[in-house]
């Protein structure tokens, strides 16, 4: 790890208003196991560590617990994005609260979203090349097809560059997964070929610093643009 490398504030974390990220609790293993259950997650790794058996995934987050002390600032952490409050229920406090009857404390507690757990991000050094450190992201189906993995993806990304050190960032998918490579182009990552990556074979992304400091102040719909136009300048 970079001596430089910055330890984030207390989880949990806003990467933007809808989602949020904390360090892994044990509370969080049955839906940790849960959601590699689902064959259209499995259908989509690069590792085949068995996080759908409970005590598997109960492992994975003691030692994750224990990762975090050891590399502030790196990890893999849960994710829970935000559920809008109830229409109807936000319509009745609001008007009540017009009227005086509650306060603006009551107010905006029923206003708050709840959360829900919905996956991870990651930002480790790469096991194959520990020079090297990559973001990644997994999650549950219910949160695919709505861009989180964007709103996350910033979030890991400026937690990376904060470190001075660091010039660039790598990202790893498996070789059929468009999904994972368009939100990594998205992000202003260039494809580099393939690269060995936890035993198998991956698709090798890399984002270098100054690449990043122009394409993160762009509007993202104009990073799409950009991107469904046929990608972005070539990094150096």
């Amino acid at each position: 790890m970079s001596s430089h490398a910055v330890a984030p504030p207390d989880p949990p974390w806003r990467a933007s208003d809808r989602l949020r990220l904390r360090e892994f609790a044990l509370s969080d293993v049955s839906d940790l196991a849960r959601m590699h259950q689902d064959p259209r997650v499995r259908a989509q790794l690069v590792d085949d560590l068995a996080l759908d058996d409970l005590a598997t995934a109960s492992g994975f987050v003691a030692g994750m617990q224990a990762f975090y002390r050891q590399y502030e600032g790196r990890g893999i952490w849960c994710a829970e994005r935000a559920i809008p409050a109830d229409a109807d229920a936000v319509a009745e406090a609001q008007a009540a609260h017009a009227a005086g009857d509650i306060d603006d404390g009551l107010l905006a507690y029923v206003m708050a979203p709840t959360w829900r757990f919905c996956g991870w991000f990651s930002l480790v050094h790469v096991l194959d090349a520990p020079d090297q450190i990559e973001i990644g992201a997994r999650l549950a189906p219910e949160a695919w097809g709505n861009a989180l993995a964007l709103d996350g993806g910033d979030w890991l990304l400026a937690r990376a560059f904060a470190d001075t050190a660091r010039t660039e960032v790598y990202g790893y998918c498996a070789p059929e997964n468009r999904s994972a490579a368009h939100c990594l182009r998205v992000l202003g990552f260039d494809r580099v070929g393939n690269a060995p990556y936890n035993g198998h074979l991956a698709a090798q992304f890399r984002l270098s610093r100054a690449h990043w400091e122009a394409w993160r102040h762009l509007p993202r719909r104009d990073r799409l643009r950009q991107v469904l136009r046929g990608g972005q300048p070539a990094q150096a």
